[in-house]
């Protein structure tokens, strides 16, 4: 060991010194991820029951519309701008009826089918 002199041993624990760095590095951002993902999980758990609940709506076999205030009456703790956009992102199209102004929602993929059931006499 006589070759190894102080600039080598310095070098050594030079090389150490990052390895163990970089490793706890891995270690504390890996768990940092997991428990972000988890907060956003959890942030984002009662927006996706919205979206199923107002999927299970649109999707009732005799009702291809639904109107806004029906929607609404099931859904607590979120603003008409909110389940607007919910409605938007399940892929739901707004229509105004001419008879009364009020605001319906439909899917788009039951499209056809409405259009079937309004023509049919």
């Amino acid at each position: 060991m006589e070759w190894l002199t102080d600039a080598h041993w310095v070098v050594i624990g030079v090389i150490i010194g990052s390895v163990l760095t970089g490793v706890i590095n891995y270690v504390l951002q890996k768990s940092q991820f997991k428990h972000n993902k988890e907060m956003f999980r959890l942030q984002n758990r009662s927006k996706e029951m919205v979206k199923e609940i107002l999927i299970d709506m649109l999707n009732h076999r005799t009702h291809t519309d639904r109107s806004f205030v029906a929607l609404k009456k099931r859904i607590g703790g979120f603003s008409d701008d909110e389940i607007k956009q919910i409605l938007h992102e399940i892929g739901a199209k707004k229509t105004i009826r001419k008879d009364d102004k009020s605001e319906w929602w439909y899917l788009k993929e039951r499209e056809q089918e409405r259009i079937e059931k309004r023509n049919t006499p």
